[in-house]
């Protein structure tokens, strides 16, 4: 395989096209006129048929001079095109098996079966509706002699509580409607190669080609009808391919990946009997499940001091609407169950098309293959969100996928391959388990008609840039603002990312396990007596026999950290009188908790003392291993030492936090001036914590995070915040990164001052908190 070098029009970060222009011209011996020619947003191909080590050359060599490229695989065009078969097939047709008449009534009498409950949910409204007008029509013939108080009670009573009841059983008739999915379209006419792929492919199953493609980020590919209901009576539908899919395939398994989806489409009666159950079945889920705004202003009422038979309506306008929630509930699964079945052997058939066209031997090789493909996109989403907090993401996600797919050692692969034997087809599946599905296709031994071995991502002639395209939409559908943020290569970024969490591995190595995110041990302060007296094992050695307290006392202190939050919160609704609760099972008590609370605020709990003792054995152990360090390892514990200071106010401002978030919500539930009070005096507490703190970090510099110092990092981090106070609400918005960034860069620290100090007491010949012994040849861990 050869590769080719493409320059993408953009600057690396913080780069001009003067500086630019200058170094390609010192560094690269161009003329002036040759570096003018490629500076942004110039895009081109620089130089194709190269193997892969000196293209990676090639690229470093650009990126010193500020310019971004990147490295694409190149093939030679075959002597004889591969998907000729495909073209022929697309002439002839393929075969397609005719359903029977056991299978037509079979999904006619499903479909009808799912389409009843919607039906007879609506005609319960109906009733209901109908008995309370018969009701209130002809209740007066039974009243009389009854005093007006009676006659005012058989009235507003049934007619709050049955009109709540109706209101709430009709609304999801009237304005249900799906959420939109955000869409990413392709242009096919830029991909020719792969226009011609699906159009011969449709035609070969015999059906229209689809009227759209979209892109999507992840493993997987569907077809579905256009536009819902209009797709639904027209008959047009959309391919939705996820880029990661292309990527790690072969042309050979994409297009029998394709067949599979169209071939959904090739059953006709199916497809829209499915179509019919799938709406039933998420109308029914949305209605059953979900909370609507109104049981908001319902509990908000009931809160009031309203005349009394109103109470008493709402609250039977509750209960019936938590009786039909149930019923919708139940309508759901047995929706849900009765199509089961139905959506199992719709897979069946659609395999069968996908067999037919890359063949059944490359069933199972494909169907591991998404199966290692969905395993590695996790784990990239996972380390994409990690580096995330140093404002560095990936710039393409599929191709980092592919990566991570060829990183992945022995053992998860066999665990991998080992669960297509493992797991069966349980009560409630959609789909069949895969044993069974490779099963039935290697069954059908079908030679196929495509044997295409390239990777799919050669249908693409934008193959690179619709990955990043899928990847940044991937961003702002999770919120995240990309821009001003470092976009890397997968290479670099997977690499940087191995470094961090080797560095935590390091620093878990060097505590003997015992070191948690939070709370921060207090470094900070002076030795306690006679620590200063040990030496460098002694310490060590103490830090060891104490283990098993310290693992303690430090989950302990975790413990009382989110307990903290919710104390302050209780304790000022107990303050005005009012009951609330620890946990579903204590009631808040002033006498009891105010005193707890004090002393986790005070650091006066045992846990919090013994951590105290713990982190002066800690310091003085840092202070023996840093003084045989250079000085870029002493100016990193010196650092770990400022930011321990600062976890007083870091732990003050979660808190409090905390105590705004809980107030907020009572806020919106109650609506009354206390609670409208509380919350913004909460709000503009956190505002000043916040802005105490980050004049604190200003003061802090740093060498590891983005920013001169750890005010300018946080700052990067939540770019909205503002230096001087401002609205309280927005500050609080705004501010939603602050805690985390806080954490991560204390971890980032302490993870470096770690492994510096690991190196160091290993050329020293001091024994770690977890001793390494073997025994008859087996490793033993000793704590």
């Amino acid at each position: 395989m050869t590769y080719r070098l493409i320059l993408t029009g953009r600057a690396i970060q913080g780069c001009s096209n003067e500086a630019i222009q200058l170094r390609l011209m010192e560094q690269m011996k161009l003329s002036a006129a040759q570096a003018q020619r490629l500076l942004p947003p110039a895009a081109r191909v620089l130089k194709q048929g190269l193997d892969r080590a000196t293209a990676e050359t090639l690229r470093k060599r650009f990126a010193a001079a500020g310019l971004e490229t990147r490295i694409e695989a190149s093939e030679a065009a075959p002597s004889a095109d591969p998907l000729q078969s495909l073209q022929a097939l697309a002439k002839a047709g393929l075969d397609a098996a005719q359903p029977s008449r056991r299978y037509i009534a079979y999904v006619t009498l499903v479909t009808l079966a799912c389409l009843l409950i919607p039906a007879l949910y609506a005609g319960l409204v109906i009733a209901l509706a109908v008995a309370l007008g018969w009701y209130l029509g002809h209740v007066h013939v039974y009243l009389d002699g009854y005093g007006a108080w009676l006659k005012l009670c058989a009235y507003v009573i049934p007619v709050v509580s049955g009109g709540v009841v109706l209101l709430f059983l009709a609304r999801p008739l009237l304005f249900w409607k799906a959420p939109a999915e955000p869409e990413l379209a392709l242009d096919l006419d830029t991909e020719p190669r792969l226009r011609q792929v699906i159009e011969q492919l449709c035609q070969a199953i015999g059906l229209q080609p689809p009227v759209a493609v979209q892109l999507s980020p992840e493993v997987n590919a569907s077809v579905h009808f256009a536009g819902g209901w209009r797709g639904f009576r027209s008959g047009e539908k959309v391919l939705t391919i996820g880029m990661p899919l292309v990527a790690g395939l072969t042309v050979q398994q994409f297009v029998g990946v394709l067949a599979h989806e169209f071939g959904h489409f090739a059953q006709r009666l199916g497809m829209r009997s499915s179509f019919l159950i799938n709406q039933v079945n998420a109308w029914l889920e949305a209605r059953g499940h979900t909370r609507d705004a109104w049981d908001d202003r319902l509990e908000e009422w009931m809160e009031r001091d309203l005349w009394f038979p109103i109470p008493l309506g709402l609250r039977l306008g509750m209960f019936g609407i938590e009786v039909s929630r149930r019923l919708m509930r139940a309508g759901f699964w047995l929706s849900f169950r009765l199509s089961r079945s139905l959506s199992r052997q719709m897979e069946f058939d659609a395999d069968r098309y996908e067999v037919l066209i890359s063949g059944s031997g490359v069933f199972r090789q494909t169907s591991l293959r998404l199966r290692t493909l969905s395993h590695a996109w996790q784990e990239v989403d996972e380390k994409n969100g990690s580096i995330w907090r140093e404002r560095r993401l990936l710039r393409n996600m599929p191709e980092a996928t592919v990566l991570m797919a060829s990183r992945l050692d022995n053992d998860v692969l066999q665990s991998i391959e080992r669960s297509l034997e493992e797991y069966d087809t349980r009560y409630w599946d959609t789909h069949p388990a895969d044993l069974d599905r490779i099963q039935h296709a290697e069954a059908l031994k079908a030679a196929g008609h495509v044997h295409d071995s390239r990777p799919a991502a050669s249908l693409f002639v934008r193959f690179a840039e619709h990955c990043e395209r899928v990847t940044l939409a991937y961003y702002a559908d999770l919120g995240l603002n990309h821009q001003g943020v470092q976009l890397q290569d997968s290479r670099t970024l997977l690499s940087t990312d191995d470094q961090r969490q080797q560095a935590l591995d390091q620093l878990q190595e060097w505590s003997g396990r015992q070191w948690r995110a939070k709370p921060w041990l207090p470094l900070h302060l002076a030795l306690q007596p006679g620590h200063g007296e040990l030496s460098w094992q002694e310490t060590v050695d103490a830090l060891r026999q104490q283990s098993p307290e310290i693992i303690r006392a430090w989950q302990n202190a975790e413990l009382e950290e989110q307990q903290r939050g919710v104390l302050a919160h209780g304790l000022a609704w107990a303050h005005w009188g009012e009951a609330t609760w620890l946990s579903e099972r204590e009631q808040i008590v002033l006498e009891l908790h105010e005193p707890l609370y004090r002393r986790i605020e005070k650091n006066e709990t045992p846990a919090r003392q013994l951590l105290a003792q713990a982190a002066s054995l800690y310091r003085r152990r840092l202070e023996c291993t840093l003084a045989r360090g250079n000085e870029a390892a002493r100016k990193a514990g010196r650092l770990l030492l400022q930011l321990s200071a600062l976890y007083p106010d870091c732990s003050r401002l979660a808190e409090q936090r905390e105590v705004a978030r809980r107030f907020l919500h009572d806020h919106r539930r109650r609506g009354d001036t206390r609670s409208e009070r509380l919350s913004h005096d909460a709000l503009v507490r956190y505002q000043d914590l916040a802005l105490r703190l980050l004049g604190k970090a200003d003061g802090i510099a740093q060498p590891f995070l983005d920013g001169d110092t750890l005010g300018g990092y946080l700052r990067l981090r939540c770019p909205q915040l503002k230096s001087e106070a401002g609205e309280p609400m927005l500050f609080f918005e705004h501010s939603a990164a602050l805690l985390d960034s806080l954490v991560y860069a204390h971890r980032r620290v302490a993870a470096e001052v770690a492994s510096a100090c690991l190196a160091i007491e290993q050329a020293q010949g001091i024994r770690g908190i977890r001793l390494l012994t073997k025994a008859s040849g087996t490793r033993v861990v000793t704590a």
